[in-house]
């Protein structure tokens, strides 16, 4: 190899800085467009959240199923299930309706398998995630609890994966009038309850 070819090798390798950012930020653009520059990294004075880096999921053995849309593990602690939103247990009947639903499908004991989205813990310090019944592939307790009619889609980006399935889900639901929609009594969604609305 010559003088004048290694020199030029050596000057396109330090056109490209290894481990540069820019890739990783271009990944995370949208389909279709043009990648976005690096992000400007702000400090904040709230504690940022935790960022799950796959789609590998995590053991979680039941202790409790607390609602319609929350459950404990022994290894993770207070876990919210993602995209779902439950009566609430004051929401009488319906939000025991709904926790004894999830209740019978998962026990306490049984192993479920976690999996998470962008934002991994809420500002409760909740770990949020979608339970499935196997390390890969198997039951999404999100989605059959919902197809199931039990609780309603709610949306807290950017954990939006799955969220076209659990609103065909809620839809279908609502159509068949399975769950909270069987008799037609429940009116007044959780996040209108909240509210004070209804």
């Amino acid at each position: 190899m010559t003088a004048r070819v290694m020199l030029a090798v050596l000057l396109c390798a330090a056109c490209v800085p290894s481990g540069s950012d820019d890739r990783a930020d271009a990944a995370v653009g949208n389909e279709g467009t043009t990648p976005r520059a690096p992000r400007e990294r702000v400090a904040t004075t709230s504690t940022p959240p935790t960022v799950a880096t796959s789609t590998s999921r995590e053991r979680c053995v039941i202790t409790a199923v607390s609602d319609g849309d929350s459950i404990r593990c022994a290894e993770q602690g207070r876990v919210r299930l993602l995209l779902l939103d439950a009566p609430e247990m004051e929401q009488v009947p319906f939000g025991t309706r709904s926790r004894d639903a999830l209740r019978a499908r998962l026990t306490r004991g049984d192993t479920v398998w976690l999996e998470f989205d962008v934002q991994r813990l809420d500002r409760y310090q909740r770990t949020l995630a979608h339970v499935f019944s196997a390390p890969s592939g198997g039951l999404h307790v999100n989605l059959e609890h919902a197809r199931d009619g039990w609780a309603v889609a709610v949306v807290f980006p950017p954990n939006v994966r799955y969220i076209d399935a659990i609103r065909a889900a809620v839809t279908e639901a609502r159509a068949t009038r399975r769950g909270l929609w069987q008799d037609g009594r429940f009116t007044c969604e959780p996040i209108a309850h909240k509210r004070g609305d209804c």
